[in-house]
Parts: C-alpha cells; structure tokens; sequence
C-alpha cells in the first residue's frame, strides 16, 4: 500500500506536509475495548485496559512488561515521557506511582498525606518531578517527590481564563508547560506563572511533537504550529474506527476499539 506522507524528522518528529513517496508496514495488537494508550520517545507503547493491566510492547509489537496494581483502583493516565521512569496516577487515590522501564515499582507518591486530596491531573515535569492541578484552590502546582512544594500559581479564578475551569491534561516541554483545558491549551511558564492561551480548538487530548501541537478531531489528524499560527490536516489516512492517534519518530499508533494498528513508514 503506497501513501504520501507528512513526516519531515527532526530531533524530534515533526509531521509536516511533504511529497516524498513511502511505503507504510502495518501490524495490529488486539486489546480489550475500552483501553487507552500512550508511547514514549524509544517507540515503545504502553496499553492501559479497563482492568488496570498496564502493558509495554516494543516497536513491533512484541510485549516486554504487565503490571497491575489492583490495590490502589483505577489507573487515570499513565506519563511515558522519560522511558526509564513511567509516572501512573490513580485519582480515586491521590497517589502517583513511579516504575522503571520494566514496569517495576520503584516509589510512590501519596498526595492525601500532605491534604492534596482533588487532583484533577498529573504530568511528570522535565527535571523528574511532579506537575498537578489541584481543584481543591484551582492551582497549578509543582512538587517534588519528597512532597515539598516548589511552585504553584495563582488560582485559575483570578486569572484571565475565560472558560470553565477543568484541566485534563499536563505536558511539560521543557521551557513551558502546557495545559488542556475545555478544547484549550494554556501555556504556563515553568514556574507556574500564567502565560496565554496556546490554542483554542475542539481536541480533548494532544501531544508535543518537534514544535507542533498535534491533535485529533473529526477523524482527522491535525498539527497547530504555535510560532506561525498555522494549523495543517495531516496526511494521514485514519479508519473510521480510529479512537486516536500517537506519533513517535517514524511510528504512528492507531487506537480502535479492539486493536492498536502499528504503522511505520519508510521510505521507497
């Protein structure tokens, strides 16, 4: 099967639109229906079904790990953006759980123990701490994993953020933080300071890829470019099925109801 490809790799990838011919490989892992995903930047994909198992594949599909710690309920999101340090958070518990590359438990975090008893959202930060919104005082907060905290800022009611206030998701790029909030994305410095908003489109989830924010709507596959204000449809062709998507380096992850298709494109 031959398709065009938008894919232009950089130290990270970036999926631009370009004519280069490619051949795209599938593969396909069967999962339970109601499971999520994430990846890390080794390719690797982490599969969260609706039993709590967390389960790592490598690249072709091969599984490598399976954890499940039934204790602790629901797992809310699972952070691979360090590869050898996986963050898990349980909301129904308050607590963030930390595992090595092998999905071994390696420390913990419990967040009831020092009165954060409503986080709304957890991301690991880019020095290996902990980014949280705590709904309890609408603050965005940084802790370390000693519990001490570094950085929090004002309460989002006093800020100029004209939108109901319900963050679903945390990412720390390095020199910013973004924030996912009702089809928003809120730029904060990375001392917790209120910068602006990033974007305003219809996306409940979104990944950092090389400068682009990147997103599913509509069955389709978006990437907003912050520095031009540009947004570009994908050329990607995405099943009617599809739930959404990842992208890592020259891999994209498809999640249907049943199965994650793996794709690589390589050039002819």
């Amino acid at each position: 099967m031959m398709a065009r490809i938008v894919f232009c790799i950089l130290s990270l990838t970036l999926f631009l639109q370009s004519n280069a011919q490619s051949t795209i490989v599938n593969d396909s892992i069967s999962i339970p229906k109601g499971s999520f995903i994430t990846t890390d930047n080794l390719e690797n994909l982490f599969v969260v079904t609706p039993t709590n198992d967390l389960i790592k594949y490598d690249k072709d599909g091969n599984k490598l790990a399976t954890a499940n710690f039934k204790v602790l309920g629901n797992i809310s999101s699972v952070d691979a953006s360090n590869p050898f340090e996986i963050y898990v958070f349980y909301r129904d518990q308050n607590r963030i759980i930390f595992l090595d590359n092998l999905l071994n438990l390696r420390g913990e975090c419990d967040m009831e123990s020092i009165g954060v008893s409503q986080i709304a959202c957890v991301a690991r930060s880019f020095d290996n701490q902990i980014w949280l919104f705590d709904a309890a005082d609408q603050k965005l907060k940084k802790y370390s994993k000693d519990l001490k905290l570094i950085s929090e800022s004002a309460p989002w009611n006093s800020l100029s953020i004209q939108n109901t206030i319900n963050p679903v998701q945390i990412k720390d790029i390095g020199n910013t933080v973004l924030i996912l909030n009702n089809n928003q994305v809120l730029e904060f410095d990375i001392f917790a300071n209120y910068s602006k908003i990033k974007l305003s489109d219809t996306l409940q989830h979104f990944q950092y890829v090389g400068s682009n924010i990147v997103f599913f709507k509509n069955g389709k596959a978006y990437a907003y470019q912050p520095q031009s204000f540009t947004l570009k449809t994908l050329d990607i062709i995405l099943p009617k099925k599809c739930k959404g998507f990842r992208l890592e380096k020259e891999r994209l992850y498809i999640l249907e109801d049943e199965y994650v298709i793996l794709q690589t494109f390589s050039e002819k």
